[in-house]
Parts: structure tokens; C-alpha cells; sequence
């Protein structure tokens, strides 16, 4: 059965003031974790539906468009692929279309061009599989192809109805995926709100129609809702939980006096502090993000202006603060990252 949210697809384009920052802030936090636990598990995060919405939303994109999903990787994509760690091939339209190109790029860079036909192949296969095996009358316009030197990988690829105004969200990870059988029910996420019958091939239950029977049923394929609705607006205790309400009451309240590192960098006030918390839970405090990753939209705002607009000057102070604590980390030995993790601790207390 697969876990499902619906991401209603909303108009207009990440304006450059915004995007670059979000490039800024994404590279940031992945590199955090990337030095903390390894690219691996960068990338199976990154295969998280829930935590994929929360990075999205932390980093200032619309809390629960189909942009989140074209904008962020495309911010990644931008941030990361000259840092030796993880490659992100393909991306939105055109882009989605020289994935194979990005894949032997990738793994040319990363020394493992062993793997570039292999990886294409699964990245075609992926998007065959997505785009005429799981819904019908879909069409595939944003697939993106991420992998680690490990040889691990992860697939998120996006499509929308032919005729309505929903999306759907793929994600792949390469550690729940058997290639000898790559069909058979591979998907990390899958975010939608379709509730359509369809021959949904790559179900467990029908294994012996993709080996033996080319045409057969249609079935019914339940689906578990995390319902992210049409309007813009958040609504507290349905959107969010109560414990995501209190993270956000709890990250508003935290007393700059508490961190006098940070009040050293410059526009350093309490509105950074906020944004840092939600930062630090997103690296550090799992539960948050899988349980409300609506919260992180309080974090620096959204392109639309919900929860409230995106303030510049906190958003840049945000970067200027994690700039200070990776710069910090990479002096100091020990406990690199324990500015974040004091201010995980404080905002994770909600969920105690």
C-alpha cells in the first residue's frame, strides 16, 4: 500500500532573489549532513516524501505545491554537484531529458564511470515504470536521477494528470529497490491525491500479471492520505499537529541569550535563532520532520506568503549563521555541530 499527499499544482516560478538563496541555505544543511552521516544518507532522505516536504518548506519554497519538488531539486542540483559527494542528474523538462548526459558527467566526476550505463538504464527504467505502470493517462515532466560514489542511488521524478490540476511525486531509493525485479513495488513515496481505478503493475499482488499476463484487471488502489488541500492557507491542528504547533510556539520563544556565539554574527536576533532551531531539528531531530513537515514552512516563510512572506534580510542572517557554525565546526574538534544541536534539543523537547 502506498503512503500518498496531494500536491495541487500552483502557477508562477521561484523568483532569482529567492531561488539563489535557497541554493545558499540547501548547501548548507546538506552539507552538514553529508559531514555528519555520510552522503548515503543524505540521499535517503532525500527519498523521505516527508522529509523531502520538510527540506522544501525550510527552505523557503511553497509549503505544499508541485513545486516543491522542481524548485528544490533544482536548487540542489545547483548546490551540490561540484562537491564531489552526491551528483543530481535530469531535473524539469529539458533538463529531465539530458539525464542520461548528466549521469556519465556525474560519474566521471565522481570516478566511478563503471556505473554510468547502469545508472542510465535504471534511470529510463524508473521513468517507464512510473509513467506506464502505477496510473494511467499521466505524463512524466520533471525526473531527476541522484547518486552517491557508494553506487547508491534515488530516483524523484514527478507527473500530472492529463486533465485536472494534481501531481504526483515518485521517489526511489536504491536500498528498497531489487533490480532483478525492479518493478515490483520500488517506490520510497509516492505523493498524490488521485483516487482513480487504475492497473497499478508494479503491486506485489500482481506479480503474475507483469510475468505472465500482459493486459488483465484493473484494481482499486488504496491509498494512505497526508492530504495537503488546493487552498494556500494553514490551518493549526489540522494541517499541523499539536506537538508541530508547539515546535513552532517553542522555536518563537527560544531566548537568543542562550547561544552567545551566535549573537556575535552580525543581524543575529531572535527571528535567526527561530529559523536555525527548525534548521537544526531538520539535520538532527527526525521525528519532527517526519510527523509535521508542514512546521518547517515557519521557518523562513514561503514564496506565496504563507504562513508570511519570505524576509530577506532574516533569510540571508539564517545562511550568515550557518556559515559561522560550519566555519566553527571545521576549526574546533569534538562536538563539531553543537550549536544545532543545543538548539535540536530545545525544539525536540516538544515531542518528549
Amino acid at each position: 500500500m502506498h503512503s500518498a499527499t496531494v500536491l495541487p499544482l500552483h502557477g508562477g516560478r521561484a523568483p532569482k532573489w529567492l531561488f539563489g538563496r535557497m541554493v545558499r541555505l540547501g548547501e548548507r544543511i546538506s552539507n552538514v549532513i553529508i559531514d555528519e552521516f555520510g552522503p548515503d544518507e543524505l540521499l535517503r532522505r532525500l527519498s523521505d516524501k516527508d522529509w523531502f516536504q520538510a527540506l522544501a518548506c525550510a527552505i523557503g519554497y511553497d509549503w505544499h505545491s508541485s513545486g516543491t519538488t522542481t524548485v528544490t531539486i533544482g536548487a540542489l542540483k545547483e548546490a551540490l554537484n561540484d562537491g564531489g559527494e552526491i551528483f543530481i542528474a535530469g531535473g524539469k523538462g529539458r533538463a529531465g531529458n539530458n539525464t542520461p548526459s548528466d549521469i556519465m558527467e556525474g560519474t566521471a566526476r565522481l570516478s566511478m564511470s563503471g556505473n554510468a550505463d547502469r545508472f542510465v538504464e535504471l534511470s529510463r527504467l524508473s521513468a517507464k515504470i512510473d509513467s506506464g505502470m502505477v496510473y494511467d493517462n499521466i505524463g512524466i515532466y520533471h525526473h531527476s536521477f541522484l547518486f552517491s560514489r557508494s553506487g547508491k542511488w534515488v530516483v524523484v521524478q514527478q507527473a500530472m494528470q492529463r486533465e485536472g490540476n494534481k501531481a504526483i511525486r515518485f521517489q526511489w531509493f536504491s536500498d528498497l529497490v531489487d533490480e532483478k525485479d525492479i518493478a515490483n513495488e520500488p517506490h520510497s513515496g509516492i505523493g498524490t491525491s488521485m483516487r482513480q481505478k487504475t492497473l497499478d503493475l508494479t503491486s506485489k499482488e500482481n506479480k503474475f500479471v507483469r510475468e505472465e499476463m500482459p493486459t488483465a484487471l484493473e484494481e482499486y488502489r488504496k491509498v494512505i492520505s497526508g492530504n495537503y488541500p488546493d487552498r494556500h492557507g494553514i490551518i493549526p491542528q489540522i494541517d499541523i499537529s499539536r506537538q508541530g504547533v508547539d515546535a513552532i510556539r517553542r522555536a518563537s520563544e527560544i531566548d537568543p541569550n542562550d547561544y552567545r556565539d551566535l549573537l556575535l554574527v552580525k543581524g543575529f536576533g531572535r527571528s535567526s535563532i527561530r529559523s536555525l532551531a527548525f534548521v537544526a531539528s531538520l539535520i538532527y531531530g527526525k521525528e519532527l520532520a517526519y510527523r509535521d513537515p508542514v512546521a518547517y514552512a515557519y521557518n523562513v516563510g514561503g514564496k506565496d506568503g504563507i504562513p508570511f512572506p519570505v524576509n530577506r534580510n532574516t533569510y540571508d542572517s539564517v545562511i550568515k549563521g550557518m556559515d559561522y557554525i560550519v566555519d566553527k565546526a571545521n576549526i574546533e574538534r569534538g562536538d563539531k555541530y553543537r550549536i544545532l544541536k543545543r538548539l535540536d534539543a530545545y525544539l525536540n523537547h516538544s515531542y518528549a
